[in-house]
């Protein structure tokens, strides 16, 4: 069953409501959405455009994948002329997304997931629609779930193999080829199983040392 959801637009008092079918979930839609504007970003403050504009790049994106799938599955021995003409090929870029009524989700819908992208505050905003039952259509309810950029921060490679995306710096571990810990600075923090009893370790104190050079940067 597809995970449905809405995406709000918005820039002062005026926004736009987009209908989202699949994958619904913060894991797809934020990527996506800071893929999107990431791409936009000489229109981002400009809302019209970037309505437009997203509809452009989402169909895009969809007409090029079916277009790669029915030929791996050699469903199109040949197409000419744009590809988009085609319907009969390319359905699937007929649906999808689509605009709906900008207002909060009403208690009759089956939307999972809502999410906010506000060009003013540069945020993405992601909440889950709660009910007291998730098999009744009744009582919905916004539940914040989370808070994010909206284009993701670079990453910037520093000495060492350590990284740094926005304040999170990627520390390699010493013994397991592949395996990195996530630190930060402000508050101390490292998910290893070391850190969790002393309070301190060796990827703390090698992103420390690596803060300044990213400073630097």
């Amino acid at each position: 069953m597809s995970t449905r959801s809405n995406i709000r637009i918005q820039s002062g008092n005026r926004k736009f409501q987009i209908y989202r079918h699949w994958d619904g979930y913060p894991e797809g839609v934020v990527p996506d959405l800071q893929e999107f504007f990431a791409w936009n970003k000489g229109r981002n403050d400009d809302l019209s455009y970037t309505i437009a504009n997203f509809f452009y790049f989402f169909k895009r994106s969809a007409e090029e994948n079916e277009v790669e799938q029915r030929k791996e599955d050699k469903k199109i021995e040949e197409i000419t002329g744009p590809s988009w003409k085609n319907p009969t090929h390319l359905s699937g870029i007929l649906t999808g997304y689509g605009i709906v009524e900008a207002q909060d989700p009403e208690p009759e819908t089956w939307i999972e997931w809502f999410y906010v992208a506000d060009l003013d505050e540069r945020t993405i905003t992601c909440y889950e629609i709660g009910r007291t039952d998730p098999l009744v259509c009744e009582h919905a309810e916004l539940v914040f779930h989370s808070k994010h950029p909206l284009v993701a921060p670079e990453k910037r490679l520093l000495a060492n193999g350590i990284a740094v995306v926005g304040n999170k710096f990627e520390v390699p571990s010493k013994t397991t080829p592949g395996q990195t810990y996530t630190v930060t600075l402000e508050p101390a923090h490292c998910n290893c199983a070391g850190f969790k009893y002393r309070k301190t370790c060796s990827h703390l104190k090698a992103a420390i040392a690596a803060s300044g050079e990213a400073v630097a940067q």
